[in-house]
């Protein structure tokens, strides 16, 4: 079969019927297929392969709304001339370019030199450690760096990470911007290493032991005149929810069933006690003793330290003669998950219990299925096939230089598989995700291209949580703000499909972020503007707001049209269907747009250019990102 084509930048796919069998080719499948280009016949191939595709501007649109929190028209562009390989890879080798801790220090540092000027005394002077900062500082912090860091798929993968791995201020820390700083750059920086080191920065960080009760953990023993067992708590979850799940699974993400058609559990009571063990005399980094409490916010910013004995007894009472001297660490085996560790190791070796327990977690057949699953919804949709599951993990199994958990590579395969790719790929009646109330805010005030005349973005976000309960890392529970096998009633519950964003859609919810973009759009106020200090100057520059002005010419009834396909392609990748399209040209055209000496009022154009992203964005086909 031979194919005339008069260009090279397109991706087609053809199919044809030879009596009963169904044959489909094109994005790679080119058997016994010739393509000639008039401009250049030995890449006229290119039309067929995934290499030679580049995507138009909705596709790029749409890949975006997958890898970053938000896409001016610029990003698109650039993705569409770029091409969505080229863009991941320049991603994918970009360091860390920001720092939370290092921000949050640096606004720390000026709110005490002011206060300090403010009043001299030596008594009240104020230091970065003694200013008692509330948690807010680090949604400050937060949002300056996602909107200025240049690597935007590092933040949106994090964002995927901090709802895996869950910590959250809803805990022992609330009011401390330090414990969620230094936590949320673990994993920014974590974003394209490995899952085997991103399990070691967990569980030596003082924000994770503190929010799953391991901080200090004894060993079995009398502490204080009580007989104590080690805590279970982070056991059971990093099996449970960081790594391997409840049942086992084959490679595809499918449960594994026993003779009689039953799941399998992965772990029991006895692998979450014998794993409880080798968790054991971890504390403060600058704790004297196991059992030691933190000095200051700051001990949260660093590594665990390990205690093989626990002589608190005897540093308390040195008055003492003879204190209670007793091991922190477990002694012995530990026994978990069909494997026993640590025999015949003195308690001083016990954090090679950590490391050796930490190596039988991540080489767990499910890691692999169990992680891809997750970033996948978090990243793509909702309801990945059993396929495209099974490519990813073989990805994270080996990503083709014999490493295993290479975050990188996986993220890079859940971004360029053909299902993320082609909506046509997924099942199209349950494709793709609705959109997470916080990623919708991102949405708008990064595609909008909110603007700092200084860079500075002063934001505490409360009304994106007051209104839609979701801001980084102030999950109610462990389980994140909806769980992964959420299943809503209606259509997806019939068809057994989940949707584990709608577990946060309610009337309350869906009010809140109708009335939330109103005050965000319509009333112009997207940032929740905050003084550091009392008596603390105002900073207008500091509180940006959308200028649209640029835009006013497309808001005559002759080019209102337009107008909706540039917000459809930043905002919607084009997906808003031609009847919603046309109802919202509708409305905008019967809106007042009155004339003073032959020319436009300007509110008015304002006016209508931000109904139409309202409406835009309250629209079913922008919500269901597909």
């Amino acid at each position: 079969m031979k194919t005339l084509l008069p260009f090279l930048f397109c991706s087609f796919l053809f199919t044809t019927v030879f009596g009963q069998e169904l044959e489909t080719f094109g994005l790679g499948n080119v058997r016994n297929v010739t393509v000639t280009a008039s401009s250049n016949s030995s890449k006229g191939i290119n039309t067929l392969l995934v290499d030679g595709y580049l995507p138009n501007y909705n596709a790029a649109s749409r890949f975006l709304s997958q890898a970053t929190l938000g896409a001016t028209f610029a990003d698109i562009e650039a993705v569409a001339n770029q091409g969505t390989e080229n863009w991941l890879d320049a991603q994918l080798n970009q360091s860390n370019s920001f720092s939370i801790e290092g921000y949050l220090r640096y606004l720390a540092q000026g709110v005490a030199d002011s206060l300090n000027l403010a009043d001299p005394a030596p008594e009240t002077s104020f230091t970065v450690e003694n200013l008692n900062l509330s948690d807010w500082y680090f949604d400050v912090a937060w949002f300056q760096g996602s909107m200025t860091s240049p690597d935007k798929l590092r933040w949106r993968v994090a964002l995927a990470l901090s709802e895996i791995f869950v910590t959250s201020r809803v805990s022992d820390f609330d009011g401390n911007p330090y414990a969620l700083a230094s936590y949320y750059d673990l994993l920014l920086d974590q974003s394209f290493g490995n899952y085997r080191a991103l399990l070691d920065s967990i569980t030596y960080h003082p924000t994770m032991a503190v929010y799953l009760t391991y901080m200090n953990n004894h060993a079995q023993g009398i502490v204080d005149g009580n007989l104590v067992f080690p805590d279970e708590n982070y056991a059971r979850e990093i099996m449970q929810l960081f790594s391997i799940g409840l049942y086992e699974l084959n490679q595809d993400g499918t449960e594994k069933k026993d003779a009689l058609g039953n799941s399998i559990p992965t772990y029991d009571n006895n692998d979450i006690a014998g794993l409880a063990k080798v968790f054991t005399g971890l504390s403060w980094p600058d704790a004297e003793y196991i059992g030691d409490r933190e000095n200051s916010e700051q001990d949260y910013t660093r590594r665990l330290k390990f205690f093989p004995i626990d002589s608190s007894d005897a540093i308390r009472r040195p008055w003492k003669s003879n204190p209670d001297i007793t091991n922190a660490h477990q002694a012995g085996g530990k026994t978990f998950l069909g494997t026993t560790i640590g025999q015949g190791r003195t308690v001083e070796q016990g954090e090679d219990d950590i490391q050796d327990a930490l190596d039988v977690i991540f080489n767990h057949p499910n890691v692999g299925p169990f992680i891809s699953r997750r970033l996948i919804q978090r990243l793509v949709t909702s309801n990945p096939s059993s396929a495209y599951i099974s490519r990813v993990a073989g990805v994270f199994n080996d990503n083709g230089q014999g490493v295993r958990g290479d975050l990188k590579a996986v993220v890079k395969a859940i971004l360029l598989d053909r299902e993320a790719r082609l909506v046509n790929e997924q099942d199209e009646a349950f494709a793709g995700k609705l959109r997470e109330p916080f990623v919708t805010y991102m949405n708008l005030v990064y595609g909008l291209g909110l603007n700092s005349s200084t860079g500075v973005y002063r934001n505490r976000m409360n009304e994106v949580y007051d209104q839609m309960e979701q801001r980084p890392l102030e999950s109610p529970t462990v389980f994140n703000f909806f769980e992964p096998d959420y299943v809503p009633d209606g259509d997806l519950k019939e068809a057994g499909k989940f949707g584990p964003e709608f577990q946060k859609l309610n009337s309350i919810t869906l009010t809140g972020y109708l009335n939330a973009l109103s005050e965000w759009l319509i009333d112009d106020d997207p940032i929740d503007y905050s003084s550091y200090f009392g008596g603390e100057t105002y900073k207008p520059e500091q509180e940006p707001r959308f200028d649209f002005s640029a835009d006013y010419a497309l808001s005559s009834d002759q080019n209102v049209s337009v107008l909706l396909d540039k917000y459809n392609l930043i905002l919607a990748h084009g997906a808003l269907s031609p009847q919603n399209l046309q109802e919202i040209e509708f409305v905008l055209k019967n809106l007042p747009y009155r004339y003073s000496d032959g020319l436009p009022n300007e509110d008015d154009q304002g006016f209508r250019i931000r109904m139409a992203i309202y409406l835009i964005m309250a629209s079913p086909d922008f919500l269901i990102n597909r």
